[in-house]
């Protein structure tokens, strides 16, 4: 096993799907959560949330257990290359991470490569492109990350109630929201003479009580999420406003093959990189302004991003489509939540990565490649999953679909899940 974690390890640690709450294989993940130090309220709650300070010492117990079972876990080391015979993967190439000085490569041989990575892992899509691994782009959304007061949030949703909310302390949670709109009209073309279709623009990893924080990879392209700990007990309410997009506004980046997408996220981020000046400066802009299209040049309301952020004007990172996207759908949540477009919420810019840009093509029985045996791509990185728990899941059946290639499973997957569910989840299998 090379490095540990998972989808959301470091973000809000929401436990909310769309692939059923009450299923088997749902239900088993979660109270494997529970045995691992995960709160029991998780599998009561509505909106389960671990928080991202309770996430550490859960993975940890995770890698521990793991451990004592005899498998070995590598820290600090990068997956290079895939050992490839006759088309057959047949192990890896793993080198330092750190690029030590005397640090060799090492090869190591597998009988089967299962490839869990997160929707980050550039350098390996790279990679899998040059073994002609069959990927192709999938769509996603990009767009802002907008931050209001908490206690702002707390008046627009629970009106006289508000006065009830002690920041996580009270019997009356600190407000959320989830919002999704349709803008645009069908049959039309943007600016680079592309078929415009109506787009959906909605609220992605809403943290009440929490902070923006940066997720970049490379110090020259930027990009943000949101996270909070388990008391949601900060000052701000923070969510991703974001913009459906497809293959179709890959076009520029069709050079690029299965990665247009990669690239497409890429472009916003080196301008958000250049438009804050630097060092993880993050470029921002009151709403109010964003909606006038206007710098803001008085002084910007505080944010809970750590590391700054610049006044810009934030019409100038997307296109026309996605900021008229934006801007339409800003103006009609304010007409559902008034006191949304506020002097004291602020955009920041940039969220692009909030699910795979592309798609790792596997056979639905084995999980395995179809163009490469051997190698299973699994998760949010490969595309088949939004978030921690359908992320589990689907790492779930691909061991199970494993095992049994390997002749080490031969029951039926769904009873098996049956009574893991009725009892502590999985640490007992």
């Amino acid at each position: 096993m090379i490095s540990g974690g998972g989808a959301g390890t470091w973000s809000d640690g929401k436990l909310m799907t769309r692939i059923g709450r009450n299923t088997d294989g749902v239900q088993a993940v979660m109270k494997t959560f529970v045995h691992f130090g995960a709160p029991p309220n998780i599998l009561v709650d509505g909106k389960p949330h671990l928080g991202t300070d309770k996430l550490v010492p859960l993975l940890r117990n995770f890698r521990h257990h793991l451990r004592e079972l005899g498998v070995t876990i590598r820290f600090n080391a990068r997956v290079d290359d895939l050992i490839v015979e006759d088309g057959q993967v047949k192990g890896i190439v793993v080198s330092d991470a750190e690029l030590r000085p005397g640090s060799a490569s090492q090869k190591l041989a597998f009988d089967a490569v299962v490839l869990a990575v997160g929707h980050s892992a550039r350098d390996t899509y790279s990679m899998l492109w040059q073994h002609n691994v069959d990927m192709s782009p999938k769509s996603f959304a990009v767009g802002l990350r907008i931050e209001h007061p908490q206690e702002l949030i707390n008046s627009i949703q629970y009106s006289e109630l508000a006065a009830e909310v002690q920041r996580g302390r009270g019997r009356i949670p600190v407000a959320d929201y989830k919002i999704a709109k349709s803008v645009g009209e069908r049959d039309t073309e943007n600016e680079l003479g592309i078929a415009e279709p109506s787009r959906s623009c909605y609220s992605f990893c809403m943290c009440p009580g929490g902070q923006v924080v940066p997720t970049s990879t490379n110090p020259s392209e930027l990009c943000i999420n949101g996270m909070s700990f388990s008391r949601r007990a900060s000052k701000w309410a923070n969510s991703a406003l974001v913009v459906t997009v497809s293959s179709q506004d890959f076009k520029p980046f069709q050079s690029h093959g299965p990665l247009a997408g990669v690239e497409f996220q890429r472009e916003f981020e080196r301008r958000a990189a250049m438009m804050g000046g630097g060092n993880f400066v993050v470029p921002a802009q009151c709403v109010t302004d964003f909606i006038s299209n206007r710098l803001s040049v008085t002084t910007l309301p505080p944010s809970s991003y750590r590391l700054g952020v610049r006044p810009s004007n934030l019409h100038e990172l997307f296109p026309p489509y996605i900021t008229e996207a934006l801007q339409q759908s800003i103006i009609m949540i304010d007409r559902e939540m008034p006191g949304f477009v506020s002097s004291k919420a602020l955009l920041h810019g940039v969220e692009t990565r909030t699910s795979s840009p592309l798609q790792i093509s596997r056979h639905g029985e084995t999980y395995e490649s179809t163009s490469l045996r051997g190698l299973y791509p699994i998760g949010e990185g490969a595309g088949y999953a939004g978030g921690i728990l359908s992320a589990a899941v689907d790492g779930m059946y691909c061991g199970f679909a494993l095992a049994k290639q390997l002749s080490l499973f031969h029951g039926d997957i769904e009873s098996f899940l049956g009574k893991a569910q009725k009892q502590t989840g999985f640490v007992k299998y």
